[in-house]
């Protein structure tokens, strides 16, 4: 395994609890800050803006001070999110575990200033903790907003709540409605949608509904975090931000992996990519895995039967992008394996390997014929002899373009990169 990683994404600066947004096709991640290794408690001074246009390389935008807000001086700066609404930018923040406040900015990366001078979500609004603000725009028709927030019984809270934002984003447009959740509420919540369902989440825990004020049905823990995280889609992929110890409780730092999603709505994350982080590929590991590309067109991804998940093309002009394909070999070659027709396909297919993009130059080509005769334990399967690739550097942003395949009839699973001199 390389020792190359993007997580923890930004390191040694306490930046954690990641709330990461798309606006303009840049990300932006709204966080809180602890402010030293030594720290025995959480002690954190402002919020923090960053942002990144491939996750893996971060600038920071600005910081939010609670002296500039309602709180005045404090060390309580806790978890923020932020939210887009008729080109203006809301960040809501918690004042501690006492209540929550909303700043606002005319761009993504602030600065931002306090809109209210007072809490939006005070604290004898519900019986829970009016803190850990999560704000999720829905897709209906309205564009519905609606903030999430609240504890469990241990951090002197009953629950999760929720409530529609007004069209300000800076008032309510309904009294808070308590969550109903058939497991207990920990940790501060997120809400994201998929598929028709609502995901409600803490840290790396999450349950379901097919409406977005519940009730919540558990699922589990995909496993990536102890502490708060957060879920986002771009460029055709899922990702999960979440907190990592860096090196204790008191002093975080953030990790991006990918997500994916089985067909019952189960999400699943990979540990390899939670360890070592995303937008970069080590071309000495033994496989690449499709589903881990960072841009797409025309895919869907699958549960693959024995490991991980597939992904196919659904329509002409479909690709996957590897940027940062690194430590490439002399006379570099690729190779690809496990992939799978479940229905025959009679005519040939073509997997274009371009430079940079979809329409970037072109370093080869593997043809894949009729799948008729391949089959493995119920599966049509399929190699390729390694390919020799037109590349003369020690990095690529790699594109796999799908020509003349039809839709779902071809699963590709991984791939390999080594020297066309070496057997695979």
């Amino acid at each position: 395994m390389s020792l190359f990683r993007t997580n923890p994404i930004i390191r040694d600066r306490g930046v954690c609890d990641p709330h990461i947004h798309i606006f303009n096709n840049r990300a932006y991640l709204y966080a809180s800050h602890d402010a030293s290794p030594v720290n025995t408690d959480y002690v954190m001074n402002d919020w923090q803006i960053w942002s990144s246009d491939d996750l893996v390389s971060w600038v920071h935008e600005s910081t939010l001070r609670p002296d500039d807000t309602y709180m005045g001086p404090s060390h309580r700066c806790w978890a923020v999110d932020a939210a887009e609404r008729n080109g203006r930018y809301y960040l809501y923040f918690s004042n501690g575990m006492t209540d929550t406040g909303v700043a606002v900015a005319d761009h993504p990366g602030g600065p931002f200033r306090d809109v209210l001078g007072k809490p939006l979500l005070a604290a004898d609004l519900t019986p829970t903790r009016s803190y850990d603000p999560s704000v999720f725009i829905d897709d209906d028709d309205d564009q519905s907003a609606y903030i999430v927030f609240g504890t469990p019984v241990w951090a002197g809270g009953d629950s999760y709540y929720i409530a529609r934002l007004g069209d300000d984003m800076i008032s309510l447009a309904e009294k808070p409605e308590k969550i109903i959740l058939d497991d207990g509420a920990d940790d501060k919540p997120f809400l994201h949608k998929h598929e028709g369902l609502y995901y409600l989440s803490w840290a790396s825990f999450y349950a379901v509904s097919e409406s977005v004020y519940g009730p919540y049905r558990m699922q589990g823990n995909i496993g990536a975090s102890p502490d708060h995280g957060s879920f986002f889609s771009w460029k055709g992929q899922w990702f999960h931000a979440f907190t990592i110890f860096d090196p204790t409780p008191h002093h975080r730092a953030s990790g991006i992996c990918y997500v994916h999603y089985h067909a019952d709505g189960h999400m699943e994350v990979d540990p390899v990519i939670v360890e070592h982080g995303v937008g970069h590929y080590d071309a000495r590991l033994n496989r690449i895995d499709a589903a881990w590309f960072m841009e797409s067109a025309h895919v869907r991804k699958h549960a693959n039967p024995r490991y991980g998940f597939d992904i196919s093309p659904t329509g002409s002009d479909a690709y996957l992008c590897f940027p940062s394909v690194h430590d490439l070999p002399e006379a570099p070659a690729i190779s690809f394996f496990a992939a799978y027709a479940p229905v025959v396909q009679e005519t040939a297919g073509v997997i274009e390997i371009r430079d940079t993009g979809p329409d970037g130059k072109l370093l080869g080509s593997c043809t894949v014929g009729n799948t008729r005769s391949l089959h493995w334990r119920g599966y049509r399967s399929w190699t390729t002899e390694p390919l020799s690739l037109a590349s003369d550097t020690p990095v690529i942003d790699l594109c796999l373009v799908f020509r003349g395949f039809e839709p779902d009839r071809l699963r590709l699973s991984f791939f390999q990169v080594s020297s066309f001199h070496s057997s695979l």
